[in-house]
């Protein structure tokens, strides 16, 4: 019982590490220059393929990286990482961070509802809380309309944005449930290796699209999102991910708009509003919350309740008619 506790800890803290890595994204695709979502997305995949293949080639575990069960949804995964990242990218471009992050953290909203059909996982009352919790705290530390200094939704910049970071959390969602079906045949390392080659193939001609000038001056940026923001962040978060439910797993990952907010106020000197620190105080509490829900043994305490309506109650009652 102490191990699987101990188990449950390092998968949060994991998933949580990568959540705050994934935060820096968004300032690195904001600071490139002279590239388009597709191009930064096919680099990043790219830098943070290279870091896997590498760390597999040293340690000797490549023959290890076979293609099993379930191929086909390894495959989707590949496209829904991809189209995630590339309507992320954009929706960021075009409405800037925190309305983007806003837009993308729309996905345990999906997943909570979406799991228990798809996933068979039940929903308890503490997930819920956490969930309004977690999403209460992101409208009130980002207000939408007037983040990155836009002030008029019917502007159809906007209205493309909007489009592109809903369908962001929508995927995203997606992933995170597709992640969850494929962590009983694939470890954490043979889900980034296969879905991101999937990646790379469909953002090829992206890649070869960006002239040499323009790559060599960003090389500076691509090659650290692609190691951090990619690799590192993508394989703790694929390891938490392995030991915690779907819906666990996609309200920790609200810490990202929490980290995304602290990096725009330190590296690009935003002011940090009242609101924004208490709705990042609200993302903290359901985060918190939900941890407690999945290390906490339902059969337990629903015994103490139905030894003690037995004991106490049931005696009282009177018999329904088809029992006398």
């Amino acid at each position: 019982m102490f191990t699987t506790f101990n188990e449950n800890n390092q998968s949060f803290t994991a998933v949580i590490t990568s959540c705050i890595l994934f935060g820096i994204t968004g300032i690195f695709v904001r600071e490139i220059e002279g590239m388009e979502a597709g191009s930064i997305l096919f680099y990043r995949s790219f830098f943070g393929f290279a870091v896997v293949l590498g760390y597999l080639a040293l340690f000797g575990g490549i023959r290890k990286v076979q293609l099993k069960q379930k191929k086909s949804y390894m495959l989707l995964l590949g496209v829904l990482n991809a189209v995630t990242m590339f309507t992320y990218f954009s929706a960021i471009r075009q409405l800037g961070i925190p309305v983007a992050v806003l837009l993308l953290y729309t996905a345990p909203i999906y997943v909570t509802l979406l799991s228990p059909l798809l996933l068979k996982e039940r929903v308890t009352v503490l997930d819920m809380l956490a969930l309004t919790l977690s999403i209460s705290g992101i409208l009130l530390a980002i207000n939408p309309l007037n983040a990155g200094g836009i002030a008029a939704p019917e502007n159809g910049i906007y209205i493309t944005g909007i489009l592109f970071g809903l369908i962001s959390g929508l995927s995203y969602g997606c992933s995170i449930m597709t992640m969850n079906h494929l962590k009983e045949n694939y470890s954490a390392v043979e889900q980034m290796f296969w879905s991101t080659s999937v990646t790379l193939i469909l953002l090829f001609p992206f890649g070869i699209s960006v002239s040499g000038p323009v790559l060599l001056e960003n090389l500076k940026l691509l090659i650290p999102l692609g190691i951090i923001a990619a690799a590192l962040a993508s394989l703790l978060y694929f390891r938490g991910l392995a030991r915690i439910k779907a819906q666990t797993a996609a309200v920790l990952s609200l810490l990202e708009p929490v980290s995304s907010i602290c990096f725009c106020c330190t590296l690009l000197g935003e002011t940090l509003q009242s609101n924004t620190i208490n709705g990042c105080l609200f993302i903290l509490a359901g985060a918190v919350l939900i941890g407690r829900s999945d290390s906490i043994q339902p059969r337990v305490y629903e015994k103490y309740f139905r030894d003690m309506w037995a004991r106490f109650f049931q005696p009282y009652i009177p018999l329904r008619p088809g029992k006398l």
